[in-house]
């Protein structure tokens, strides 16, 4: 086998883990209106009820935080950590 032949396996790994990353994160875009991370169950209503107006037709609603954001928050302190121990053992 040359010795550069996982070179290319690299680049489709590569390829095809930010593929699927930015698949991913599309998905939980588009779901976050549903798809939350919460432990009690509200109605519809109830979080429609909960509204602050400000001015100029600004609205906010007290709804749980999207999946997606805790997924993103997660996944930059566990990317920074492997960052540091993957620095840190090959002297980098």
């Amino acid at each position: 086998m040359p010795p550069y032949g996982w070179l290319h396996f690299e680049r489709v790994m590569f390829v095809l883990g930010v593929g699927l990353i930015l698949a991913i994160g599309v998905i939980l875009a588009r779901l976050s209106r549903t798809a939350s991370f919460t432990l009690t169950k509200r109605s519809e209503k109830d979080l429609e009820d909960e509204r602050h107006e400000f001015g100029g037709g600004l609205q906010e609603y007290n709804k749980p935080m999207p999946l997606l954001i805790w997924l993103v928050f997660l996944g930059y302190f566990v990317w920074a950590a492997g960052y540091v121990i993957f620095s840190g053992a090959f002297g980098l």
